[in-house]
C-alpha cells in the first residue's frame, strides 16, 4: 500500500458523547483486517491542535511524539503461548523510541500539508512498528469523544474521511457518566448531550450520509447483526466474525462499564438501566431538556413527572434564559396553578 496516497487520507473518526458506547464501537472494529485502530484517545482536536499554532515543524513533531504516541504494554492473547507476559519496561521504551523514529520518517517521506498529517503519521507509525498495517488496510481509526464538534476541520483536511457518531438514550448515558463525574447536574449533562447530537445531525446534513453515519447504541446492542451490516455497508469492508468479538489492541475486551459488568461480546444488559436506577427527578429533567432530540432519535418518554421536578427544571431554565420567564410562568400557572418564586 502506498501510504502517502492512500492510507493517510482515509481516516475514520468515532464521534459521540462520553459513555455513549464509543469504546464498544471501536472495540468491535479493532481486529478487522481492513481497519487500523489506534488504541488510545488522542484528544487531537481539543488538546493538540490548539497547541500547534505558531510552532515550527520540529516543535510540532516533538510535541506529537510526546502527546500523540503512547507507551503500549501489549500482551499476547495466544492461548498456546505460555510466555504471554507483559513486555519489560526496557522493551516498551524501545518500541516507543522506534515509533517516534518511524513517525519522523513518515513526515519526512510524505511531507506535512496540515496539522492533521501529524495524527495520521502517529497512527501509521504505531501500526508499522507493531505489525498492524498491510496491503489490506483501508482506513485508520481514531476515537475521542466530541470529535463531532470538529467535523468541518476533519473534512477540510481529509475529504474522503468517514465519521461514525454513536448516540445513546440520554437517561442511560447520564446514569453512567455521572458515576465517573460525581456532582454533574442533569441539566448540564443534558445541554452537552443536546450539543453533541445537534452537531452530529448538522454534520450529516452538511457532509452526507455516505460520509457521516449516526448509530444508536441501543440498535447496536439489541439488533447487532442489522447494525453491523449497516456499518459494513457504510465502510465498504468485508464481513468478518471479528466484528462480533470486542478487542482492544487485538486483546479480548470485557468492557469499561461503570457498573462492573464484564462482557464476552455485544450485550444489551445496560440498555434501560435508568428505569431501575435513575432518580425520577433526573429523568424528568433530562427528558424536558432533551425532548426534541430524543424524539428525533425515537426514544420513548416516561409518562410520569412530579411538580417538584418541573419546578426545579423551570427554575434552572429561568437562570439560563431570563427572557423565558414570562412564558414559563404562564406554563406553570396553566398546569399547576402556581408561579415560580
Amino acid at each position: 500500500m502506498n501510504e502517502k496516497d492512500t492510507l493517510r487520507d482515509h481516516p475514520i473518526f468515532i464521534c459521540g458523547h462520553p459513555k455513549s458506547g464509543t469504546t464498544l464501537l471501536v472495540s468491535l472494529l479493532d481486529s478487522h483486517p481492513q481497519l487500523l485502530v489506534y488504541p488510545n484517545e488522542t484528544f487531537f482536536f481539543r488538546g493538540f491542535v490548539p497547541e500547534m499554532r505558531k510552532r515550527d515543524l520540529d516543535e510540532k513533531i516533538s510535541l506529537a511524539q510526546r502527546y500523540l504516541l503512547h507507551f503500549f504494554e501489549r500482551v499476547s492473547n495466544d492461548p498456546d503461548n505460555e510466555k504471554s507476559e507483559k513486555p519489560s519496561q526496557n522493551q516498551v521504551f524501545v518500541d516507543y523510541a522506534k515509533t517516534c523514529q518511524e513517525m519522523s520518517h513518515q513526515v519526512d517521506m510524505n511531507g506535512l500539508r496540515h496539522d492533521g498529517d501529524l495524527l495520521s503519521a502517529a497512527v501509521i507509525a504505531y501500526a508499522r512498528v507493531n505489525g498492524k498495517v498491510s496491503s489490506d488496510t483501508k482506513y485508520w481509526i481514531e476515537k475521542t469523544p466530541y470529535n463531532e464538534h470538529f467535523a468541518q476541520t476533519i473534512f477540510n483536511w481529509w475529504p474522503d474521511a468517514r465519521c461514525i457518531h454513536i448516540v445513546r438514550d440520554p437517561r442511560d448515558n447520564f446514569l453512567t457518566y455521572q458515576r465517573k463525574h460525581l456532582g454533574l447536574s442533569a441539566e448540564d449533562f443534558s445541554v452537552g448531550w443536546n450539543s453533541s447530537l445537534k452537531a452530529g445531525l448538522k454534520n450529516q446534513e452538511n457532509f452526507g450520509k455516505d460520509h457521516y453515519l449516526i448509530l444508536r447504541y441501543e440498535d447496536l446492542t439489541i439488533e447487532p447483526e442489522k447494525t453491523l451490516q449497516e456499518l459494513i455497508d457504510f465502510l465498504r469492508i468485508e464481513d468478518d466474525d471479528v466484528l462480533r468479538i470486542p478487542t482492544s489492541d487485538g486483546i479480548p475486551w470485557e468492557g469499561n462499564s461503570q457498573f462492573g459488568d464484564k462482557f464476552q461480546g455485544i450485550s444489551s444488559k445496560p440498555v434501560g438501566r435508568w428505569k431501575r436506577e435513575l432518580d425520577k427527578r433526573y429523568a424528568t429533567i433530562i427528558e424536558s431538556i432533551c425532548a426534541d432530540f430524543m424524539s428525533r432519535e425515537s426514544y420513548e418518554f416516561e409518562k410520569k413527572s412530579s411538580i417538584n421536578s418541573m419546578i426545579h427544571l423551570w427554575s434552572w431554565r429561568l437562570k439560563q434564559v431570563p427572557a423565558l420567564r414570562g412564558d414559563i410562568s404562564k406554563m406553570m400557572k396553566q398546569r399547576f396553578g402556581i408561579l415560580p418564586h
